[in-house]
């Protein structure tokens, strides 16, 4: 190992302590500039933010912002030692951190010493790009509040699909303009939600289009955007197509002793065509009708509250060649869980802190998403509408040693297999037990004989854990090219250098199988402190 890579293996970040002298604070000076020209980029407001969770009971880890003068210049006084984010924002420009490689990758860290002042800070922001276009309906004429996406791939839950990542409406000449959009490759989609009172009686809608007026999302055709471009002529007609009615009954199974406030929400399942919904709405007697739907798959969700008691109900349907009646959609109010969280070896910490919280493993849940609860001081919660659904079980600002060690309800483990929750059959309470005795992580990544900052660094556990996602674990490199990756259970994992890397892409089993050679693989034991030599995958071979 060189002398060089030896040295950045020891530059640890320096740990934050509770109380920091004045002589030990750090200051972060800097310029925010327009990329290609130097210009100063005057008002830009420049964030810094903690890079690490902040510690049980300990509120140091504050950050700062600050505005850049005429000159585009900016100073942040009075930081603690530690590591950190920065960011800059400004309108007309596409949000950028610092060090970040790609415009929508993670920023690099920066590691402030004890009494440090860094002054060279440069932000070079990219101008946003722009797309308009018109939509039209079958005939030609121009279509009122169209709405209009601007659609790219990326990784979700490990799987690729097109997410929206900016839309508007069309006007009264159908016309659109989407902005704010940063460097990268789109699909625009358009839609037409709610149909004109003509359609609704001849049972026609409108189908979601793809630029230039395709159906099929894989048939769209890509507009690649630079800084600052203003693409125009996406002109896109809508095609019309028959369209059904969806009636049925919402059911009130213990949430009160009325209806009234009820609504029903038709949503499609598909990412693709984006979170619209088809119509809602209910009577007092709980009757709905929604008009207009396309063939399709879809979830149906009910929702009522009462008295500040929220029920949900919610079904998968499938929309073909037909209307459909009669549906009856029971409403309820979730279940409790009640539970008890603790430190492995500690029964004197307050743990008022923390939280514990159930995230869905199907992304696509509109209502009922995310139930959580603080933890108590005692150690106990109490997790409140928890609806139906698969779920994994996370314990929210943890310190950075610390991990979730083990998590059994009414006996039985969970913390692999998650949580199934079944409103028909109340759960008992859960036991979760967190280790302060967390691995830990570290390296220097180096590229032609110097310090690469900036480079994701992807911690991801061996294939037989590749469905646990609070096993995958992700940082990057500071200024120095040292990277640190703490609170880490034991297993067996491998590690990962990229130049460039899709964000959450590293979670999907279908990207990273080319890519298994490159990884070092480490094995982890309880409380461990690792140093690991990973060689940095260029941008090239990870498709950048």
């Amino acid at each position: 190992m060189s002398t060089l890579l030896l040295s950045l293996f020891l530059q640890l970040a320096v740990p934050t302590q509770q109380t920091v002298s004045p002589a030990d604070l750090c200051t972060i000076q800097g310029v925010v500039i327009k990329a290609g020209t130097g210009e100063p980029v005057h008002k830009a407001t420049v964030d810094v933010y903690p890079a690490a969770n902040r510690r049980v009971g300990n509120d140091e880890a504050q950050g700062g912002s600050a505005e850049t003068d005429a000159m585009g210049r900016f100073e942040i006084k009075g930081l603690n030692p530690g590591r950190y984010y920065l960011s800059a924002q400004r309108n007309g420009f596409v949000r950028q951190q610092y060090g970040q490689r790609t415009p929508e990758g993670q920023g690099a860290v920066l590691t402030l010493s004890s009494g440090q002042d860094i002054p060279n800070i440069t932000f070079q922001m990219i101008p946003a790009a722009v797309v308009t276009g018109h939509v039209y309906d079958e005939d030609g004429e121009p279509v009122v509040y169209a709405q209009v996406m601007a659609m790219h791939y990326a990784y979700v839950r490990g799987q690729r699909q097109l997410v929206g990542n900016g839309g508007g409406q069309t006007n009264d000449l159908g016309e659109f303009r989407i902005f704010g959009l940063a460097p990268g490759q789109y699909y625009v989609q358009a839609t037409q939600r709610g149909n004109r009172f003509e359609n609704a009686k001849n049972k026609q809608g409108y189908l979601p289009v793809y630029y230039p007026g395709v159906i099929d999302a894989n048939r769209a055709a890509p507009i690649t955007l630079r800084g600052g471009d203003e693409f125009s002529g996406v002109d896109i007609s809508l095609q019309r197509a028959r369209t059904l009615t969806v009636k049925g009954h919402i059911i009130n199974a213990g949430c009160g002793d009325s209806l009234r406030g009820a609504f029903v929400l038709l949503q499609n399942s598909n990412p693709s065509l984006g979170q619209t919904n088809q119509g809602f709405g209910s009577t007092e007697q709980g009757a709905f009708e929604i008009r207009n739907v396309l063939p399709g798959s879809y979830v149906l969700t009910a929702m009522l509250r009462d008295e500040g008691k929220q029920c949900i109900g919610r079904q998968a349907l499938e929309v073909s060649d037909g209307d459909i009646d009669g549906i009856a959609l029971p409403v309820s109010s979730g279940v409790e869980i009640k539970g008890h969280l603790r430190i492995d070896g500690d029964s004197t910490s307050n743990l008022g802190a923390l939280a514990v919280f159930l995230s869905p493993k199907n992304s696509n849940m509109p209502y009922g998403g995310s139930p959580r609860d603080p933890v108590k001081p005692d150690g106990s919660f109490l997790i409140k509408n928890a609806y139906d659904g698969d779920y994994e079980i996370d314990v929210g600002s943890l310190p950075d040693n610390y991990f979730v060690k083990s998590a059994r309800l009414d006996g039985v483990d969970v913390l692999t297999a998650g949580v199934t929750i079944d409103p028909k059959q109340a759960p008992g309470s859960m036991e979760i037990v967190v280790s302060p005795n967390g691995a830990s992580v570290d390296g220097a990544i180096i590229k032609d004989q110097q310090p690469f900052q900036g480079a994701t660094i992807t911690l991801v556990p061996d294939p037989p854990h590749r469905g646990e996602r609070q096993l995958f674990k992700i940082t990057t490199t500071d200024q120095n090219g040292h990277f640190t990756i703490q609170g880490l259970p034991p297993g067996d994992y491998k590690v990962f250098a990229w130049e460039k890397i899709d964000p959450g892409a590293y979670t999907s089993p279908e990207f990273l199988q080319p890519y298994e050679r490159l990884g070092e693989p480490i094995h982890i034991t309880e409380g461990s402190r690792n140093s690991v030599q990973v060689d940095l995958i260029p941008a090239k071979e990870s498709g950048q």
